[in-house]
């Protein structure tokens, strides 16, 4: 499973309705973190385009990465990485890690260089 985008339930906060909600959406899994639970990063279409974090969003284009099974680009939110319960994930929708090893290696290595960043602002 590591290394796949698969669909995951996550919660959201809804600002239309002042709540919280929750919807299917796509997810690279990354990590095991234990028996039952998977690091997981977001993706997203983004439509707030001011929203694109231009340091840590990856952009997957399907026209160009065809067999990502993505229907419009979206973007790998290194930035935003949480955790899902095995209960929580379901269809896969690409190996990525297999497919596209060099976004794959790109993205792992921005979701590193936002974990150092954090690590700095700690100790600092």
């Amino acid at each position: 499973m590591i290394g796949e985008i698969r669909k995951i339930i996550t919660q959201y906060y809804d600002a239309s309705t002042n709540s919280m909600k929750f919807k299917s959406r796509p997810a690279l899994i990354i990590a095991k973190a234990d028996h039952d639970d998977y690091i997981v990063l977001p993706i997203s279409t983004i439509s707030r385009k001011e929203n694109i974090s231009t340091k840590y969003d990856i952009k997957i284009d399907p026209l160009i990465y065809t067999h990502s099974n993505l229907r419009s680009i979206s973007y790998v939110r290194t930035h935003k990485q949480t955790v899902a319960h095995s209960s929580q994930i379901s269809d896969s929708i690409c190996d990525l890690k297999n497919t596209y090893e060099d976004l794959y290696l790109d993205i792992l290595a921005k979701r590193e260089q936002f974990s150092d960043e954090i690590s700095i602002q700690a100790i600092c």
